[in-house]
């Protein structure tokens, strides 16, 4: 993906199963990929609140069979490694739902290196409707990298000093593993729902520590497109593949909401273009 003349940023939003798109995407182009993908969570028929009538976790795209969920994993993995340059971070965030399988695949199958887990504390999780476990206040990113004899991962470590912190991490101090980030707020949301989107102030501390400005970014499961607004945010090129009509829809208020002079947008369904992209 190249920036023209005046260097702005550019957008691309492929409408398609990622799969599939992601087969179409370059060797070795990709400086950073950010991945928020199926958790495995859901249930047929959902989960209720005893006093009201919303149900929950039941994505009919969020139910798989052990072994369907397994090789799922594993494909849709394999092509953004092929994808990701030398040097370049992988991101994927989960829950003990799909976490370990991840690590495995990304550590034992791929072979790259897993340099950090991040705990992301949710200060004001929901609580437990059960009431038969602890609370789930936390959620889980890898970050890997796909190195060589040449290329080693980047890590911008005085950003990651003094523009990430919270009431854990003091600023201008090395930056633990673990951040306080409250769950997406309202104002993040006002163009649609979206059942697991990320905060932008998740995905800002993922782009500015793991990327240059003008790198590009994919995310193969863009959901509401929080990881397209944040390269926008942050000067950084993007990719994003979805799949839901629905989704796209939101994708497209989002960054029509962030749109100026200094952006370039594509949307692309898959399928009109087979010569692949780069």
């Amino acid at each position: 993906m190249i920036n023209d003349a005046l260097n702005k940023t550019v957008h691309k939003i492929i409408h398609g199963d990622a799969l599939k798109v992601l087969k179409t995407i370059g060797d070795n182009s990709i400086d950073l990929i950010f991945s928020d993908p199926p958790y495995n969570m859901s249930k047929t028929n959902g989960l209720k609140w005893s006093y009201s009538s919303h149900v929950t976790m039941h994505e009919p795209w969020d139910i798989f069979d052990k072994d369907e969920f397994f090789n799922f994993n594993r494909e849709w993995i394999g092509e953004c490694v092929r994808t990701l340059k030398p040097g370049g971070s992988f991101w994927i965030s989960g829950t003990f739902h799909n976490i370990f399988d991840i690590g495995f695949i990304i550590k034992n199958i791929f072979n790259l290196k897993i340099n950090n887990t991040i705990v992301w504390y949710k200060p004001n999780a929901q609580p437990n409707i059960t009431c038969r476990f602890f609370t789930e206040s936390t959620e889980y990113l890898l970050w890997a990298s796909k190195n060589d004899s040449k290329h080693k991962w980047k890590f911008n470590y005085g950003i990651s000093k003094s523009d990430i912190y919270d009431n854990i991490n003091p600023k201008n101090k090395q930056t633990r593993n673990v951040w306080e980030i409250p769950l997406t707020p309202k104002k993040e949301k006002i163009y649609g729902n979206h059942p697991s989107q990320k905060p932008l102030e998740l995905l800002r501390r993922i782009i500015i520590s793991t990327s240059d400005e003008y790198d590009t970014v994919l995310d193969p499961f863009a959901g509401s497109g929080t990881t397209a607004v944040s390269c926008i945010e942050n000067n950084r090129n993007s990719i994003g593949i979805e799949n839901n009509d629905e989704y796209i829809n939101i994708i497209k208020n989002r960054i029509n909401g962030k749109a100026n002079g200094s952006i370039i947008v594509n949307y692309e369904n898959y399928g009109d273009e087979q010569n692949g992209l780069q």
